[in-house]
């Protein structure tokens, strides 16, 4: 038997578990969580295991079906003494075997998807005690803790260019992160700007007063060119 054979079988049953763990550790756009490779490695097998353990012990006893668990070992291993029957069991079966291995891939995605809105619904906050490791995600959603819940979040970023530097106010309508949970770049609106060089020549004129407001409706800050962030969280109090 060809050896990239054993090693593509492998592949195929670790899949399911990067996909489950990239299902769970992404929020639409965003990584909410990264880990070196060698321990995102490691989970994805422990994953992959118990997702193969659910269907085999569940799944496929549902369906009628039975697992061939010799032909199996043969083709972990490579050995060179599989028959043509075991060949012929295979090609006999190959509609099954598509379908399980499609059925591991869906259900990897969703119960990806399934155990992080139980994560954040048990631990919504970044003070929880499992909370995801992404403090980028959890200050720029407002998700501090149960006292602070924030409805509107508003930002003023420093930004240099050349020889000015620029302050630039709005509110926060979306970010991104890169792939190590670092933040990418940030979205504003109704954003507005003010050289700095204006706080000196101008101090007796309110902050306020010496903002100028930069027509569209989206601005788009890179992180690598932001020298600072001031957040600012707004709450909704209801009076009686």
């Amino acid at each position: 038997m060809n050896i990239a054979f054993p090693a593509f079988f492998i592949l195929v049953l670790i899949i399911p578990g990067f996909i489950f763990q990239n299902s769970y550790e992404k929020l639409e756009n965003t990584s909410i969580e990264k880990k070196p490779f060698d321990v995102s490695s490691s989970l994805a097998f422990f994953y992959a295991l118990i997702l193969h353990v659910f269907l085999i012990a569940v799944v496929v006893p549902l369906s009628g079906n039975e697992i061939n668990y010799d032909i199996c070992i043969k083709l972990l291993t490579g050995s060179k003494s599989i028959s043509a029957s075991d060949l012929g069991a295979i090609s006999g079966n190959i509609t099954k075997i598509i379908l399980y291995f499609s059925s591991s891939f869906l259900l990897a995605y969703v119960f990806g998807k399934f155990f992080q809105k139980i994560i954040f619904y048990f631990n919504p906050y970044k003070s929880s005690k499992y909370a995801f490791d992404t403090p980028w995600y959890y200050e720029l959603t407002g998700k501090l803790s149960e006292t602070q819940d924030a409805e509107l979040i508003k930002l003023s970023c420093l930004v240099e260019s050349k020889n000015t530097s620029f302050l630039y106010y709005g509110v926060l309508e979306d970010f991104y992160l890169d792939s190590n949970g670092q933040l990418n770049r940030v979205v504003l609106s109704g954003a507005m700007r003010r050289p700095i060089e204006s706080d000196d020549s101008e101090p007796t004129t309110p902050p306020t007063t010496r903002f100028y407001e930069i027509k569209g409706d989206r601005l788009i800050l890179k992180y690598e060119d932001i020298k600072n962030i001031n957040i600012e969280y707004l709450y909704i109090i209801e009076e009686e």
